[in-house]
C-alpha cells in the first residue's frame, strides 16, 4: 500500500536471463501438432541433426503420455525406438515454449521440463532455435 492509501502498481516479474525460442507458432490458440510441425521445420535447417522424442504428460490422477517423434524435418505421433534427446513436460509448458513465452532453460531449472539423452545435442538445438533478439546464455 502507498502512503496515500492506494494500492501499489503491480510490478512485472524479472525477465529471465535465458533466451526464448523464436516463436514456432502464433499467439492465437494453437495445438500441439501445429507447434511440433513448426519445431520440425525449424530444426530442419539447424546444425544439430539429432532426433527428438517428446513425451507430453497430461492428467492428474491418471496420467496419459503422448509420444511424439521429431526427426528429419517431420513430426509424428509415435514412440520412437531410439532418440538422441528425450524431453518430458506437460502440454501447456510446451505451448508456452513454442509461443516464445517461456525460455526452455527456465522451464528446465524450474522443474517444468526434464531432458535426457545427448545433452550437448539438446543445447545445440536450443541455441539454433533461440530468438536472435535475446542474448543466448547456456545454463552451465
Amino acid at each position: 500500500m502507498t502512503w496515500q492509501g492506494g494500492k501499489r502498481p503491480r510490478e512485472a516479474p524479472p525477465r529471465s536471463p535465458f533466451a526464448r525460442l523464436a516463436p514456432l507458432v502464433g499467439q492465437e490458440k494453437t495445438n500441439i501438432e501445429t507447434s511440433l510441425r513448426g519445431l520440425a521445420t525449424a530444426l530442419k535447417g539447424a546444425k544439430a541433426k539429432a532426433s527428438l522424442h517428446l513425451r507430453l504428460v497430461s492428467g492428474t490422477e491418471t496420467e496419459t503420455i503422448d509420444h511424439w517423434e521429431v526427426a528429419g524435418g517431420k513430426a509424428r505421433r509415435a514412440q520412437p525406438k531410439g532418440a538422441d534427446v528425450v524431453v518430458v513436460m506437460r502440454p501447456e509448458t510446451w505451448l508456452a515454449i513454442a509461443r516464445g513465452e517461456l525460455p526452455p532453460y527456465e522451464a528446465l531449472i524450474s522443474g517444468k521440463l526434464r531432458v535426457g539423452g545427448d545433452l550437448e545435442a539438446a543445447k545445440e538445438m536450443v541455441r539454433s532455435l533461440s530468438n536472435p533478439a535475446d542474448r543466448y546464455l547456456p545454463p552451465c
